[in-house]
């Protein structure tokens, strides 16, 4: 019989707290192993959304070159992450992976919507005397909302939970299959997307 430490106990239920993060995730401990199943669509889904979400950007009217420039550039990163990730989950609709020992391209995909979002936010700061007060607020509504379903995607597959992550879906537990497809519908909805 294993001895579960206080420690050991918490890890291990952050690491199943995050699994509830996408619907059809599951975890499996065998021994010291614990084997982490994420069902792909959800993956592909949320980063889409994203995608398209710094997408409206390009749609705006007056955003300056330098603000396309920096929205090009990230809509170029996460489609190459994008592409990455469906290359390496090859049509498979679930993967597994052990805790602690994320696959690269899911780290890929999360770095370029994070640093895509800070991108964002900075150009907008910069470039916040030419965008105004209208294009200044979507803009940084558009890079927030990038983070956050980084953040979405982060707690699904991370060994800390989304309890970092304050919870602004009414009735839907943090990490949570109603709490995620929530915040994803609410982010989608504030861009049309």
């Amino acid at each position: 019989m294993t001895n579960l430490s206080r420690r050991n106990f918490l890890l291990n239920t952050a690491l199943g707290g995050a699994a509830l993060g996408l619907t059809a995730c599951t975890t499996a401990t065998s021994g010291d192993t614990t084997t982490i199943t994420i069902n792909v669509s959800e993956i592909t889904s949320d980063t889409t959304a994203a995608l398209n979400i710094v997408k409206t950007v390009l749609a705006f009217t007056g955003v300056p070159a330098a603000v396309v420039t920096v929205a090009d550039e990230v809509i170029s990163a996460v489609e190459t992450a994008l592409t990455a990730w469906n290359a390496y989950s090859s049509g498979s609709s679930t993967i597994t992976f052990t805790k602690g020992s994320a696959p690269a391209v899911v780290t890929s995909v999360l770095t370029a919507l994070n640093t895509g979002s800070t991108e964002l936010a900075a150009v907008v700061q910069s470039e916040a005397s030419t965008l105004g007060g209208t294009l200044t607020s979507e803009i940084s509504a558009v890079a927030s909302d990038v983070a956050s379903v980084a953040a979405v995607i982060s707690s699904a597959v991370s060994t800390v939970t989304a309890a970092f992550l304050a919870p602004r879906s009414a009735g839907a537990a943090p990490g949570s299959p109603q709490w995620r497809a929530a915040e994803i519908a609410a982010i989608r909805s504030r861009h049309g997307v």
